[in-house]
């Protein structure tokens, strides 16, 4: 592959992927405001959540049969536009009812982008290269939503909250001309699509369940970080909002640690092990002793240390017309895992009142990620 060629997949690729989390998230930092506005209880803001997370685990087996058959690019541009056009519901959205829509249209349509950036991936990049891009495009996924926070927390400050909706879609129309036109392979040839089911048995089904308790717990406290940080520390919206920006950067240590143990260790299992392990302790203490808030970024740190190994060795183990489908299939559960947690986050806090309720939750999801991780195989790859 040309050098060029070589710097668009691992510089602008990743940039890209950025930008749709961007918009998929916009919602998070001004989830606050958007409550206090519309008047909604904790349960509908949960299910509001638990919409965008079932929009986009309900795209993502689809997306990779409409990557390969329709060409990833057309399938990207599809989901460009409907995460503008959600975004901009959200600029208007006055009732409970126009959120929840608006929320799973930009799911649904965010469930189309990541099969396709596999795709490509598989059918531009080979070896090593193709490992390292993965774990960029991963890194920019992880990053995304503290990038988001922090945008969001100094619009809000600027008394802009609104402005979230507007200036991530734009910048996300300029990415996608650009990449439009790039000269890259994004359709598989016609004579080699033929739908293949992926390979599933034991090592499968275990990181499905695996990754389903791992997004239940990054994912599913995501949308309640700025409440959190607010009832538990009394900060301001702009401060929370802001604050809850440094829990993903604290889980994008823990996966390029992990990515670095597992290259350099050559190990898979035990890792998943020792994270889920390590992230139950943690809520324990949590609990047990009424640490702080940021005590918990401690188990973001430790749970996210696996994070690169569910993804980046599918382009080495698949053939390429697999990836898009595989990948599309492991990150369906961890979404669905995404939106069980957030309704049932909002349920516990209309139920009991306190946070502490939701980290017995959280704790009681890395204990099961433990005990699946151990069907876990330790061998050169997992399928």
């Amino acid at each position: 592959m040309k050098r060029r060629d070589l710097s668009f997949m691992a510089i602008f690729l990743p940039l890209y992927y950025l930008a749709f989390y961007m918009c998929r998230y916009s919602v998070l930092p001004v989830g606050p405001i958007l409550t206090e506005k519309m008047k909604l209880s904790t349960g509908a803001y949960g299910l509001s959540l638990s919409a965008l997370y079932t929009g986009y685990a309900f795209m993502l087996m689809p997306a990779g049969i409409i990557a390969r058959k329709w060409g990833a690019k057309k399938a990207i541009l599809a989901g460009t536009a409907g995460t503008v056009a959600a975004n901009f519901i959200l600029l208007i959205a006055a009732s409970p009812l126009t959120l929840i829509v608006a929320l799973f249209l930009n799911g649904a349509s965010q469930g189309l982008i990541w099969p396709s950036l596999m795709q490509i991936v598989a059918l531009n990049v080979k070896g090593t290269a193709a490992n390292w891009i993965v774990g960029l495009m991963m890194t920019a996924a992880i990053i995304g939503p503290g990038f988001t926070f922090m945008i969001g927390g100094l619009l809000i400050f600027l008394d802009s909250w609104w402005a979230i909706f507007i200036l991530s879609p734009l910048l996300l129309v300029a990415l996608t001309v650009y990449f439009y036109k790039a000269n890259i392979k994004s359709e598989i040839s016609v004579h080699s699509i033929k739908f293949k089911w992926p390979k599933v048995n034991r090592d499968v089904l275990a990181l499905a369940v695996t990754y389903f308790c791992f997004y239940s717990i990054l994912r599913g406290i995501m949308g309640w970080l700025p409440s959190l940080l607010m009832s538990e520390i009394s900060l301001a919206e702009a401060e929370a909002a802001i604050g809850s920006g440094f829990f993903p950067i604290v889980e994008t240590m823990g996966a390029f640690l992990g990515g670095f143990i597992s290259s350099k260790m050559k190990i898979i299992k035990p890792l998943f092990s020792a994270a889920f392990l390590s992230s139950f302790i943690v809520f324990a203490i949590y609990v047990i002793l009424d640490m702080p808030a940021y005590f918990a970024a401690l188990a973001f740190f430790a749970v996210s240390m696996p994070e690169w190994l569910f993804f980046s060795r599918l382009p080495q183990i698949l053939d390429p017309e697999e990836v898009a489908f595989a990948s599309g299939l492991i990150d369906t559960m961890g979404y669905i895992g995404g939106s069980v947690s957030s309704f049932l986050i909002g349920y516990l806090l209309e139920v009991t009142g306190n946070y502490s309720s939701v980290v017995k939750l959280l704790a009681l999801y890395s204990l099961i990620g433990f005990a699946t991780s151990i069907f876990i195989r330790e061998r050169k790859c997992c399928y």
